[in-house]
């Protein structure tokens, strides 16, 4: 049992009470892109602002903020991103001033895993539950919105508890997200 539990040491996997299927319902939202170096704390400084600024949390206390690589070309586990792209969920008709974008999310069925550590290798675990899941199927490249600006990305990082995040501050020590991998259910014949 002792070899059983170093060999999981070395080469984790995530169990089934570690991910939860939720699925996201369509929405309209204000996206932030920025590229190159810090390009995360910039594009949710934007995200951040526009929020404040709107007055968006009194309109829509129920607002979402999600972020994701979107490079073009495959990103690796563990690297910075080289464009990130965060999105806050808005009224269909708010106005959405530039340099921000509107984007309409089609929704879908997602794995999702609470990040607890800040170890980006997490990813590829649940890259790995969802390839063994006898239920669920990878979905990474079924297109879910357009976006002519950058890549569209799969895979989310959602803040969770967003109003509470934005009303401390946007602090990182209040940070918590969950990794949001895109799933369909598999066709059982």
């Amino acid at each position: 049992m002792g070899e059983l539990n170093a060999v999981e040491a070395v080469f984790p996997k995530l169990e089934d009470r570690d991910v939860r299927i939720v699925h996201l319902p369509p929405m309209t939202v204000a996206a932030a892109y920025a590229s190159g170096e810090g390009c995360e704390g910039r594009a949710l400084d934007a995200i951040t602002r526009f929020v404040a600024d709107s007055r968006l949390l009194e309109i829509k206390p129920d607002a979402r903020s999600f972020g994701f690589d979107c490079s073009k070309g495959e990103a690796k586990v563990g690297e910075p991103s080289r464009v990130y792209e965060v999105w806050v969920s808005i009224p269909e008709g708010m106005a959405v001033p530039a340099p921000l974008v509107r984007r309409t999310f089609h929704g879908g069925l997602y794995a999702a895993h609470v990040l607890r550590s800040w170890d980006f290798q997490d990813w590829r675990l649940l890259k790995d539950w969802v390839d063994a899941s006898d239920r669920y199927a990878n979905d990474w490249d079924a297109p879910r919105w357009v976006s002519p600006e950058t890549a569209a990305g799969q895979g989310f990082e959602e803040t969770l508890n967003f109003t509470n995040f934005v009303r401390k501050g946007g602090r990182m020590e209040d940070l918590q997200l969950d990794l949001l991998f895109p799933i369909r259910e598999k066709v059982v014949a």
